[in-house]
């Protein structure tokens, strides 16, 4: 990052001082951390549709907006006396140090699956109040992301019951999507889900909220299963070490 980089940056949280100092902008000066959570959320998605189908001057735009949300929430805390940016960035630095002593120490790994297994028992240990893997899942959500993150969290634990029979033939029901075409999985797993929303608008039920419900319900039993299946503090995978073969 060079002077120019930091010059820009130091400006735009100048610029948020000034839009919330008096005779500043009314609108900003009233805004809370509670009152801006919309607009965080709104650009954040704006964000991503710029990642996924725009050019780069728009991705860089939106970005910048999404910039823009941190720095008023910075400033918001700062008058307040909560924090200020060098707390903000001072904490996300040590995070990602701590979490990548591959990188910043002298840990070896093998390779990404290592480093993913190695983050997760880095965050446990930095958060030992939570006693499990889903605790740190954000309940907001959308339904489909609350239920991927579980997925990915749950590790091996199988709730009573196993895999329900539809899902077991789920790779023959793909092969028959899209008409027989040479669609992507990508394709036909998104023809699947569309065809899911329809088959709920014909029953009646929201599908967001029957996926958000059910999503809470498999975390509770997923980890209820977990903290009664998990040995003590000593059964944690180890991390990577010194002496790791095929380390990379």
């Amino acid at each position: 990052m060079n002077d120019q980089d930091l010059s820009q940056l130091r400006r735009l949280f100048e610029v948020m001082e000034q839009l919330r100092a008096p005779g500043g902008c009314p609108w900003d000066r009233v805004q809370s951390h509670q009152s801006l959570v919309p607009y965080l959320l709104e650009e954040t998605y704006e964000a991503i549709q710029a990642i996924e189908e725009g050019t780069p001057e728009e991705v860089a735009e939106e970005l910048g907006d999404l910039l823009v949300e941190v720095a008023m929430q910075v400033a918001i805390a700062s008058e307040a006396g909560e924090f200020d940016i060098a707390t903000v960035a001072g904490r996300a630095t040590e995070k990602m140090i701590g979490r990548h002593p591959h990188v910043f120490g002298d840990l070896k790994v093998a390779g990404v699956e290592q480093v993913l297994s190695n983050w997760e028992e880095l965050k446990r240990k930095e958060k030992p109040e939570r006693e499990s893997p889903l605790d740190g899942i954000p309940a907001a959500l959308p339904a489909l992301a609350l239920a991927s993150a579980i997925q990915r969290r749950q590790g091996d634990e199988v709730v009573e019951g196993g895999v329900p029979d539809p899902l077991l033939s789920v790779g023959q029901a793909l092969s028959r999507l899209s008409d027989g075409t040479d669609a992507t999985e990508t394709q036909k797993i998104g023809e699947l889900l569309y065809r899911v929303v329809a088959l709920a608008g014909e029953c009646g039920v929201d599908p967001e909220g029957a996926l958000r419900g059910y999503a809470g319900e498999r975390r509770r039993d997923l980890r209820q299963a977990q903290l009664a299946r998990r040995p003590e503090e000593s059964s944690a995978a180890p991390l990577a070490t010194e002496g790791s073969s095929n380390s990379g």
